[in-house]
């Protein structure tokens, strides 16, 4: 019997063009699994903060319809998630790495959480368990050798969740948020680093006011050596997430099971890399934060486009996967993702919604819609707009919302986005506070 199994693969606050050498990246095993799939090329976010978008992954909703609205936010272990259906379809399932939506994986249905990790490799990383490079090369190794080991007995779904490359609190105090990995030091020059358009031609006046707050203040009050010095500590970690990619890949097809093995590979959210004068990530609605890669390898479906420029949301994610295999999709879930691939061209009229609530930056939620030419964003606490003409303008340095000939789009934008948000319960449902997480204890 030909087994259907899944390999959900995620890493954290990878932006979209953090792929490929055309934005000075060194990834060839992700450019090997772009190849071999699809790449979704307008894939966004529900949140750009990382637990609210995990729990995206989990349910195949929004966060505001399961009560993850923050980190610090538990995901209610009532609400049907994606181990649950893979659980009753016959599934073994598996979870390694990073977790971060309170809890345990096993409150939530994955039937193994820990395993071996006999052969873990440290080279390149930093030798202390606190350091996400050192963290992902155990969860690597802990795939692998249930990957090593599996007989094909029933089929599997794995997520494995990597850390990188996400800022790490041990350099985070010295205002370097990054870790500096050994590895790839030598591939990456400081002064070859990019440094983003919209840093030279934004001020920012059009904006929030939050927004140049922000920039004229502590963590992001950037130069060109610090955005320069940011850009070459992330590619490093995203190279070495690629090294973690290669093996698993490899592992695949030395098993034989590569063809019988969808893989998905994404990120919670991006990172500002000094866009607009911001670092890392916050209270923005920005394509920096919200767009992230999605491939998809799915070697029992033939697809008629190797890129998939439809904008896409990454509550279908877990929608996606179950129709897969083959499995009936929860009613609550969103729509799978699967249809784009019979089509032949990407349907312009699509679109998605996006949201946040309050992040370290402070308490400005909004609530959006990005199609496939505009994004408008209405901060509800604070009732100030954003709106951007994504093909005019892809670096989004003009906020549009007041200008007259866009009235009328906004007008329908804005209607979209409060009947959406209307009927998905707004607030409504109660979050349950994770008092173990470092982030609550922090706010105290």
């Amino acid at each position: 019997m030909t087994r259907k199994n899944i390999l959900f693969i995620t890493t954290d606050q990878q932006r979209a063009d953090a792929i490929g050498s055309e934005t000075n990246y060194f990834t060839p095993n992700l450019e090997k699994l772009a190849k071999m799939g699809v790449q979704f090329s307008k894939h966004v976010v529900t949140s750009a903060q990382c637990t609210p978008s995990r729990a995206s992954w989990m349910t195949g909703r929004y966060p505001h319809e399961v009560g993850v609205n923050i980190i610090g936010h538990m995901l209610d272990p009532k609400d049907e998630n994606i181990a649950e259906v893979l659980n009753r379809g016959g599934y073994e399932t598996a979870y390694f790495g990073k977790w971060h939506l309170g809890g345990h994986p096993s409150d939530y249905g994955f039937q193994v959480t820990t395993y071996r990790t006999e052969g873990v490799d440290l080279t390149g990383t930093n030798d202390h368990p606190d350091y996400h490079s050192n963290r992902d090369a155990h969860s690597t190794a802990e795939a692998l050798n249930y990957l090593n080991d599996y007989d094909n007995d029933k089929s599997f779904f794995m997520h494995l969740s990597w850390y990188m490359p996400h800022p790490n609190q041990p350099t985070f105090i010295k205002r370097k948020p990054f870790e500096d990995v050994p590895a790839y030091d030598d591939q990456y020059k400081v002064d070859e680093m990019p440094v983003p358009k919209s840093f030279y031609e934004d001020d920012l006046s059009s904006k929030p006011p939050h927004q140049k707050r922000r920039a004229e203040s502590t963590e992001s009050k950037l130069t060109e050596t610090i955005i320069r010095e940011d850009a070459k500590r992330y590619r490093k970690l995203v190279s070495l997430m690629d090294r973690n990619l290669g093996k698993i890949i490899e592992k695949l097809e030395e098993k034989g099971i590569l063809h019988d093995t969808m893989i998905v590979f994404t990120s919670d959210h991006g990172d500002m890399q000094g866009a607009h004068r911001l670092r890392l990530k916050g209270v923005l609605p920005y394509r920096d934060l919200y767009e992230v890669p999605l491939l998809v390898y799915l070697p029992w479906v033939t697809s008629k486009r190797k890129e998939i420029s439809d904008v896409t949301s990454s509550a279908s994610l877990a929608g996606t996967m179950i129709d897969a295999v083959g499995l009936p999709v929860p009613t609550n879930f969103y729509e799978s993702l699967l249809p784009l691939l019979k089509k032949e061209e990407a349907d312009p009229d699509t679109y998605v919604f996006i949201e946040h609530y309050k992040a370290y930056w402070g308490e400005h939620p909004f609530r959006g819609i990005q199609t496939g030419q505009f994004k408008y964003v209405y901060y509800y606490q604070d009732d100030k707009e954003e709106m951007y003409d994504l093909v005019k303008d892809p670096d989004e340095l003009q906020n549009i919302y007041d200008l007259q000939p866009y009235q009328s789009t906004k007008k329908e934008l804005k209607e979209l986005v409060e009947d959406w948000w209307e009927k998905t319960g707004g607030l409504s449902k109660q979050p349950i506070i994770d008092e173990r997480s470092e982030w609550n204890k922090a706010v105290k």
